[in-house]
């Protein structure tokens, strides 16, 4: 297979776009309607493989009459969901006539291939890591203790894969090597030892991930990260490899300004189809496994913001940091919504380190913020909250508003607690102002920085400190 003719590919990705999977929550239901669209296709089978501990439906859809076969599952952690929009954008392109019916009829008689998707449908439901009863079943494959554990270890018994492919989202502060680069796609051939021994098992996922790397890089050529290879006993990948089925981890991982991961999960497509194709020719077999270890290691050195060279006043002195602040993304499962905690993860010398925002403020120093006190009786509809924030406020103390989240949809902080101090430090909430000589120039609020002079609030959303 020609590097123009993945370009190509590349190129007519959108019409085989599964149009209703929308990143970055796809839920259950839509994987039980999809189901109902493949049956009717002849190229697919479809099964029903077995139940979650909810009692949600786990299916398996496999095509190809090859003699090699390849186990593909996705989503065995609920929160990451980009690789299972990729296998339907996939399923699509093979069930799809156009000018790649040649690739699509080799790989179809070289190999058989299984999918998985949506292994974790309890925890998908939730928008959390694990599965009903807060397993992690990455971290289940010896006790194999949950339905979905025991599930894949059965396909992997029926099927007798030669290759296996584990697809998850890693979040965005990892980098490809050390450099600023976030990491797109992070791969691994995943050891069975601690040792790390290469065994021929695992040197055939080394192989073919270098070969994955070569086509990779025609779009990303510097953002194609290798995965951390400590041993982990209790894993699928390390322990599929230890059975004699060559494993491959794929993380998708981040972009700047990709924030739905719509060009990942792209990348995620052409990955996985330069795999098959290279397994279908075995193209993989003359690759040299020194440009598996060329591929830089993930590096966690990016921060959502990272404020440099900043003053801070500590005991009638100044001090000069710089502040890394990360927002984590979570999910109200009741009203069915995402929002951000955002909260200094270190304080000092962070010259190492990269923001996805990245500011210089040498000559700025940080106070913390004001406290507004309501005691007007305002509805928050009816409070500015510009004004408020160029006044230097970064909380609302009222006791009037029923809030029992742990956020609320307004660009400020809401406090109940009024023994609550605002601090300047790690694993605090992410507030404060930012000076030059006595004017406010910036504010972080829940982690967003705004600038006080701009009218357009950047600031998703605050939290609700009780």
């Amino acid at each position: 297979m020609n590097e123009i003719s993945f370009k190509l590919i590349y190129e007519n990705y959108e019409k085989y776009l599964e149009k209703c999977l929308a990143l970055p929550l796809i839920k259950h239901i839509q994987i039980k309607n999809l189901m109902e669209k493949l049956r009717s296709k002849k190229i697919f089978t479809t099964e029903l493989i077995g139940y979650s501990v909810e009692g949600r439906e786990i299916f398996s859809i496999s095509l190809g009459k090859g003699n090699r076969k390849i186990l593909v599952w996705s989503q065995m952690h609920g929160n990451e969901p980009t690789a299972t929009a990729s296998i339907f954008d996939l399923l699509n392109f093979f069930s799809c006539d156009d000018e790649f019916n040649s690739i699509k009829e080799k790989i179809l008689d070289k190999t058989k291939i299984y999918f998985v998707p949506m292994l974790n449908p309890d925890g998908a439901e939730k928008f959390q890591r694990e599965n009903a009863f807060n397993i992690d079943l990455n971290r289940d494959a010896l006790r194999k203790e949950s339905y979905e554990s025991k599930l894949l270890w059965q396909m992997a018994e029926k099927v007798k894969p030669e290759f296996a492919f584990n697809l998850h989202d890693q979040n965005s502060y990892y980098t490809a090597g050390y450099s600023n680069n976030s990491a797109a796609i992070s791969l691994l051939a995943p050891p069975s030892d601690f040792e790390k021994n290469i065994t021929e098992t695992r040197l055939k996922s080394m192989k073919l991930i270098a070969k994955m790397c070569e086509i990779l890089k025609e779009f990303i050529p510097n953002n194609i990260a290798r995965y951390n290879d400590e041993y982990e006993p209790r894993a699928f990948g390390d322990n599929f490899i230890k059975s004699g089925i060559s494993s491959i981890l794929i993380e998708s991982g981040f972009l700047k300004d990709d924030i739905n991961k719509k060009l990942i999960r792209k990348l995620n497509f052409i990955a996985l189809l330069s795999a098959f194709i290279s397994i279908a020719d075995e193209t993989y077999y003359g690759c040299d496994i020194k440009e598996y270890f060329l591929i830089p290691e993930n590096k966690p050195l990016l921060f959502d913001l990272l404020l440099r060279n900043v003053s801070i006043l500590n005991n009638g002195k100044l001090f000069k940091v710089d502040i890394g602040i990360n927002r984590e993304k979570k999910y109200d499962y009741a009203l069915n919504k995402f929002y951000y905690i955002g909260k200094i993860k270190e304080i000092g010398d962070l010259s190492i380190y990269y923001g996805i925002e990245d500011y210089n403020f040498e000559n700025y120093y940080v106070v913390l913020p004001n406290v507004y006190v309501n005691s007007f009786g305002k509805k928050l509809t009816e409070i500015n909250f510009l004004k408020l924030l160029k006044d230097g406020y970064g909380f609302i103390f009222s006791k009037e508003y029923e809030i029992d989240k742990d956020y609320v949809d307004y660009p400020i902080n809401i406090l109940y607690n009024k023994n609550y101090k605002p601090k300047l430090a790690s694993d605090e909430y992410a507030n404060f102002v930012i000076k030059r000589s006595n004017n406010r120039i910036y504010i972080v609020i829940n982690g967003f920085i705004q600038i006080l002079n701009n009218s357009e609030i950047r600031i998703l959303n605050g939290t609700v400190i009780h």
